[in-house]
């Protein structure tokens, strides 16, 4: 959130409703309404926020650990516009500044 603002290109708001963009910032690539639960179940959420579990878990949904994904997603129809990678927390990487990293990255794009 920092860096966003910093940058200055949007104005952060609370309210979905209110957002032209959504920038999701996660351990797992954006999947267009799929999620796996903390306890490893899998499902889908439809545009209206309703969740439906698999019967059994795909667990193929999860991703790497150790990367950071931000994605610049369309919030009224939940399309991934931009998305990039970045490895996290460790000495090399930096420990705090995966999602910095990754919105000077989006910064370079819109450039």
């Amino acid at each position: 959130m920092e860096q966003l603002k910093k940058w200055g290109r949007f104005r952060v708001v609370s309210d979905r409703k209110q957002a032209d963009l959504i920038m999701l910032l996660s351990a797992s690539p954006y999947k267009g309404g799929q999620i796996a639960t903390s306890g490893g179940q899998t499902g889908t959420i439809d545009p209206n926020g309703n969740l439906d579990m698999d019967p059994a878990p795909n667990f193929n949904k999860l991703a790497p650990v150790r990367y950071a994904f931000l994605t610049v997603i369309n919030p009224k129809t939940e399309e991934n516009l931009w998305s990039d990678s970045h490895p996290w927390g460790g000495l090399l990487t930096g420990f705090d500044s995966v999602g910095k990293r990754l919105v000077k990255k989006l910064e370079k794009q819109m450039k």
